[in-house]
């Protein structure tokens, strides 16, 4: 076979030295587990200049993670309204709900650093579990997290993608808000391509914020074996709310729930017993 052919098996971390074009010379292919979402390349593909590009095949392997056992999705029935003037004092006592759930071991993925920061000034007097926040210096805090079962890290940043958490250590994965991308003036200018504002959202704005969304699910599944509860705790995905699907379709097929009873039954069936013992140990 002649030519050059671009195999894109689900996504890809490359340099691109020009914005928009990808550069091919020779065959290529690009993977990851973050470029598509479901089996749509189309952002990428539009972001990499391969929207023309006949020579472009397309494939998604199946994962080997069984997440319809080992992950349960969370959403809850009457989640925090950021629009309420009591938001974050509510957020804070549905974060502290999930974490006596599933005894700590929790990861928090904000999306501000001035929403973490508020949240963990409340959280100090509503739970026993040891809490940390990802700073500067950051491996420090990484060390301090693992090494004590059963403590909970808030984080922002870098943490969406860049970090590994095995094992227990990440039981609980919780996102207070979709991490949709914050408008630059690039955006602006990207958005001045679309007709309207809401032509934008669903073109741009909402495939990026699935794929964000994947990298920080990520966190919590890093080999066959680890189990986790995922809670995303946005109003806008709450029951017959507009991103509800979009989420749904980012994350793999997994249970979903809106009660804390049946996240608690889930961490007992899925966890052993050594689990709550590290937890117990240090809170007696």
């Amino acid at each position: 076979m002649y030519g050059y052919h671009v195999g894109i098996v689900s996504a890809a971390f490359i340099a691109i030295p020009y914005p928009g074009r990808l550069v091919v010379h020779g065959p290529i292919i690009l993977t990851s587990g973050t470029l598509a979402v479901g089996r749509d390349f189309h952002r990428f593909k539009e972001e990499t200049g391969l929207m023309a590009d006949g020579r472009v095949t397309e494939s998604v392997s199946a994962s080997p993670f069984d997440y319809k056992a080992n992950c349960l999705l969370y959403l809850p029935l009457h989640p925090p309204e950021q629009a309420d003037s009591g938001y974050v004092d509510e957020l804070a006592a549905e974060i502290a709900a999930l974490l006596d759930a599933c005894w700590g071991h929790a990861l928090v993925l904000f999306t501000s650093y001035a929403a973490m920061s508020a949240v963990k000034e409340r959280l100090k007097g509503q739970t026993p579990y040891p809490l940390f926040t990802m700073g500067r210096n950051a491996v420090h805090t990484m060390e301090q997290f693992k090494g004590q079962p059963g403590s909970v890290l808030l984080a922002t940043g870098a943490a969406w993608e860049g970090f590994d958490f095995p094992g227990d250590c990440v039981s609980l994965l919780i996102i207070p808000r979709l991490p949709f991308a914050v408008p630059d003036a690039l955006k602006e200018k990207e958005r001045e391509r679309h007709p309207n504002l809401k032509a934008f959202i669903r073109a741009v704005s909402v495939p990026e914020m699935q794929i964000k969304l994947k990298q920080g699910f990520g966190r919590a599944i890093r080999t066959e074996t680890d189990t986790c509860v995922i809670a995303i705790l946005d109003e806008r995905v709450a029951k017959g709310q507009r991103y509800r699907r979009d989420v749904l379709t980012a994350l793999p097929e997994m249970p979903v729930t809106g009660s804390l009873r049946q996240v608690e039954r889930f961490i007992h069936k899925v966890k052993a017993d050594g689990y709550f013992r590290e937890v117990s140990a240090w809170s007696m």
